[in-house]
């Protein structure tokens, strides 16, 4: 993860997934401090408004073990997400992530959350003032046969494929997987950010629906 102390959130946090990842009967687990992280850094429990504790990486996408599942329960893996952008705006990604798009070939994903300036704030239980996002992002990539038994370093550009989605954090039920979808290379000129450094071959300036069935 790329963790901000001052916004005490983690402004990506990336992860691989695969069956072998959310196979598993593990969780819910507890919410607890990251133990790498200094505990003044990090949000310190419930909202008092209509904020969730919500997860970047997915509680259900780690069920494999106690080990995993507690570890997506860490403070630094939550923002303060609105209670009905989490569910079920945010969710119904999370979902496509999990059922649909992941494959026999390991499917790479980046969620993070993004602050443009207009932020507002929201203070937990234990006096915490966190940050609240303005947007919501994940960008993927896998290969296109989703069973080639290859790296996605080793394969060519012809054999992968990417796709990126940007969500307005608010309560517009009209953000779907499909309205909100956009490349990956977007998402790297509104972040900053460079994704997918070490696979140069990987398409970030195409996003086609019919290839994750939008």
């Amino acid at each position: 993860m790329g963790y901000d102390r001052a916004k005490k959130a983690a402004l990506w946090v990336a992860y691989p997934m695969h069956g072998y990842y959310t196979s598993g009967s593990a969780g819910s687990s507890s919410f607890t401090k990251d133990p790498d992280l200094p505990s003044e850094d990090q949000m310190g429990g419930t909202f008092a408004t209509t904020y969730n504790r919500g997860h970047q990486l997915p509680n259900a996408d780690r069920k494999v073990s106690s080990l995993a599942n507690k570890q997506v329960y860490y403070y630094s893996n939550m923002t303060p997400q609105i209670a009905s952008f989490n569910s079920p705006i945010w969710a119904a990604l999370e979902g496509n992530v999990r059922t649909k798009w992941i494959c026999s070939d390991t499917l790479y994903v980046v969620t993070g959350c993004h602050f443009d300036g207009s932020e507002t704030t929201a203070t937990d239980k234990s006096g915490q003032v966190c940050p609240v996002p303005t947007q919501y992002y994940k960008v993927l990539l896998r290969t296109r046969s989703g069973a080639t038994g290859k790296a996605v370093a080793d394969c060519t550009a012809a054999e992968l494929k990417c796709i990126g989605f940007w969500y307005e954090h608010n309560t517009d039920s009209g953000q779907t997987p499909a309205t909100c979808a956009c490349t990956v290379s977007e998402i790297e000129a509104r972040t900053g950010l460079t994704f997918f450094v070490n696979v140069p071959t990987a398409p970030k300036s195409v996003a086609d629906p019919s290839d994750w069935e939008l």
